[in-house]
């Protein structure tokens, strides 16, 4: 092999170490919950609260956990600003995550991932609910997987693109069945388009 190649490898090679270039499909980033809840909290119910971190039963390691309070309203884990940063690089890409519930009652229909931004409300909802084993859940952040604008219509690319690049909230729903439930979640995943 000539210098000017292995040159030329050395200097790609470093660049990618560093993270001076990203590869399609590539991990924008990873909660799998090993140590603690990594900032996410529970909306709904009475107001912001701080997730049960369980430190086995995960898939693996640990994962969080919320009961519910029973008051009506539905709940959700709530991503930190972490994952929000991240959401503008993630568009056209992936959103997964792993759920499961202590009962597999069947439950009611309500939006299970929600992205609010300045410019408005998108949301998406599974065809399944988790059962009580972890069920994994993934969908694509790009209008044609079927997003909904402000509760209503589809969304479109452009209406997507103005909540992923300023986005405030993201919330994954915990709650599927009326009363007392526990929910818990685990690997969350946000992937660049590849």
């Amino acid at each position: 092999m000539c210098p000017n190649h292995v040159r030329w490898i050395a200097v790609l090679a470093a660049a990618l170490v560093s993270g001076g270039c990203s590869l399609p499909g590539h991990d924008l980033i990873v909660h799998d919950f090993s140590a603690s809840a990594e900032g996410w909290q529970v909306a709904g119910d009475t107001g912001p609260a701080a997730p049960l971190f369980v430190p086995a039963g995960g898939r693996p390691g640990g994962y969080i956990s919320n009961t519910d309070e029973a008051v009506g309203e539905t709940w959700y884990f709530q991503a930190p600003a972490s994952v929000l940063a991240q959401l503008a690089a993630a568009e056209g890409g992936r959103l997964e995550y792993s759920l499961k519930q202590d009962s597999a009652d069947a439950g009611f229909p309500d939006d299970d991932v929600v992205i609010v931004g300045e410019a408005g409300r998108l949301s998406y909802r599974f065809e399944y609910a988790p059962g009580t084993d972890w069920t994994d859940f993934s969908v694509p952040l790009s209008a044609s997987a079927n997003w909904r604008w402000n509760w209503n219509a589809r969304a479109t690319a452009a209406q997507m693109h103005s909540v992923l690049s300023r986005p405030s909230r993201l919330e994954i729903r915990g709650e599927y069945r009326t009363g007392d439930d526990t929910g818990g979640m685990d690997h969350f995943v946000l992937k660049r388009s590849s």
